[in-house]
């Protein structure tokens, strides 16, 4: 349908009831240039979600640059800075909620630091594509408003699309956007190669806005630099040579004083699983993709797991072999993090001991002595065997406790936020039998996954027991708690905790994985969390995010996710059923 049709079929829709917005379903209307396809209308006035539609531009009116489009990386870039001047050409051009309820309003989609990889925008040699969710205006007698209608798209999306146009025709930008992607996931896949599991750029800028904002600071941020013991240059296929610290595989804590950059260290490392935008002060910051951060979360639920290499006994005559709770303590759901993302297949736990517990994490050596029946067995005598027998390395922010000092293959100082080597310092005091010593367990670390999933899981309905009402597929965030809580059927999925989850486009992904996974039965036969938990991150990768798309299509924004961030989010499920065979 051309713009004169369309803006005739709006006139004969003023004024009627708001679902008359209906007949819009699946129609394409070709405006100026480009065309938009409405694949989503709202039933009432300020719906959420709101309208979907898809707004597709010829190469022959805007063609793409050839090197936006050479490799994965470079698409994936190009696809999120499109969508971030999309963002600001709706800021510039859209006038918003001039309906009922902010009706009448492009939505904007909030993006992060990070650069993942969407459902959203997609590039080729020969279109642009564009989803936006636009709430369609309605009066306060919830009946439709044709003019504003018209308005949006017949004289505010031609301005934003030639904003985008411009932007991309500049190149400028959006070049050192890809190639800023491309050196960061270069770097990040030959981490191995350089005999690393993380390198921080010298310049960087780590510190951020505040403890709740992933912005980069405002105030005056020390550049980093590393120690010429610990210095490695890496070569990077846009930036060239680059000099920065290299932390190698084993056992590496970070020391130092209070507010001296120690926890922010830590933190640019457990952000940067993915790459970062341009300025962000973190775009030549890197981590093995396997990295985890773990700390202490008091009331999460863990099914029938077993944790006995961290406890012999547990309270209330439980079973350590097979650890049920809706309520762990602070000690053992860290265990618990620690035996589920090992199985999982992490490479590197970050942990902070300030986040952590205590007395999971060390013993006092006085105290193994006043009170030898203590049945936890703490991190500290098992973190080299973690690492000799299943290769998973430690990164440890130790700030009250010397404990792993004596352990540590690397020991770096921050001092007034500069990194400083002290492993040979430490390893005199070692030498000297200052520092505390492990004391060897009984028995060996055991981490498998043995738990087979039961058939009855992940049930996507909700029972609204007030209305007595039945919703045959309710997966939504939890209104308030979008960036933190999931609601899938009756169970919510707390992921507040697991740090590679940086945007609420990820909890989508997750609970429409879910639901795939009830659908296609991946797990009919024996199945454990972890095996389904890598299959779904498999099937993302392998078939794109699209796979996700129901019939008809849910009106979703899904974003990447990797195994790590599935199996935390699996196992955090309250409703979770397994068993184990003998």
């Amino acid at each position: 349908m051309d713009q004169i049709h369309f803006e005739k079929k709006l006139k004969k829709l003023e004024g009627q009831p708001f679902h008359t917005y209906k007949d819009l379903s699946s129609l394409s209307v070709t405006i100026q240039n480009y065309s938009v396809l409405f694949k989503h209308i709202q039933g009432s006035v300020g719906a959420s979600p709101a309208s979907l539609c898809q707004l597709v531009i010829s190469s022959d009116f805007l063609p793409l640059p050839e090197w936006s489009l050479s490799s994965v990386a470079r698409i994936t870039a190009a696809e999120d800075y499109i969508l971030r001047i999309f963002n600001d050409a709706v800021t510039l051009y859209a006038q918003q909620n001039r309906g009922d309820e902010g009706s009448g309003s492009f939505q904007t989609v909030k993006m992060p630091q990070q650069i993942l990889k969407r459902n959203i925008v997609h590039i080729s040699a020969h279109l642009l594509s564009i989803d936006f969710r636009i709430s369609l205006p309605g009066s306060a007698k919830k009946t439709t408003l044709y003019k504003d209608v018209i308005q949006m798209f017949s004289h505010e999306l031609p301005q934003i699309v030639k904003f985008i146009k411009d932007s991309i025709l500049e190149k400028e930008t959006m070049k050192q956007h890809c190639d800023c992607v491309e050196d960061m996931l270069t770097l990040q896949d030959n981490l191995s190669q350089y005999g690393l599991i993380a390198f921080v750029a010298d310049g960087s800028l780590l510190a951020r806005e505040s403890g709740t904002s992933d912005r980069p600071a405002h105030f005056h941020v020390v550049p980093f630099k590393a120690p010429n013991d610990l210095a490695i240059e890496v070569v990077l296929p846009n930036a060239g040579k680059i000099r920065g610290l290299g932390l190698r595989s084993g056992i590496n804590t970070i020391i130092g004083g209070g507010y001296h950059g120690k926890s922010t260290l830590l933190n640019a490392l457990a952000k940067t699983i993915y790459p970062h935008i341009p300025g962000d002060g973190r775009e030549q910051v890197a981590v093995n993709k396997q990295s985890v951060y773990i700390c202490a979360e008091e009331g999460r639920s863990v099914r029938d797991l077993n944790i006995s290499s961290f406890f012999s006994l547990l309270p209330q005559a439980s079973d350590p072999h097979h650890y049920n709770t809706d309520n762990a303590s602070g000690s053992t759901s860290e265990a618990s993090a620690v035996i589920e993302y090992v199985q999982a297949g992490a490479k590197l736990l970050l942990i902070d001991e300030d986040s952590s517990a205590a007395n999971f994490l060390y013993r006092d050596p006085d105290l193994r002595k006043l009170i030898p029946e203590d049945p936890i067995i703490p991190f500290f005598d098992r973190v080299q065997e973690l690492y000799t027998h299943f290769g998973v390395s430690t990164l440890i922010v130790a700030s009250g406790s010397p404990y792993f000092l004596a352990v540590s293959d690397r020991v770096i100082a921050m001092k007034e936020y500069l990194p400083v080597d002290m492993t040979q310092k430490i390893r005199d005091l070692n030498d000297h039998r200052v520092l505390a010593s492990k004391v060897i367990p009984k028995t060996n670390l055991s981490i498998f996954d043995k738990r087979i999933l039961c058939l009855n899981n992940f049930n996507p309905e909700y029972i609204n027991k007030r209305l007595q009402k039945a919703v045959p597929i309710r997966i939504k965030a939890l209104r308030g708690q979008e960036h933190n809580i999931i609601e899938y059927g009756m169970d919510q999925i707390d992921v507040r905790y697991l740090y590679g989850i940086v945007d609420s486009s990820q909890l989508m992904t997750i609970g429409y994985l879910l639901l795939l996974s009830k659908q296609l039965s991946l797990y009919k036969k024996k199945c454990s969390p972890t095996e389904l938990a890598q299959k779904l991150a498999d099937l993302t990768y392998e078939k794109g995010l699209n796979i996700l798309n129901t019939k008809p299509p849910p009106p979703t924004f899904f974003a990447q996710i990797s195994a790590l961030e599935m199996a935390g989010a699996l196992n955090r499920l309250r409703s979770l059923q397994v068993h184990v065979e003998k």
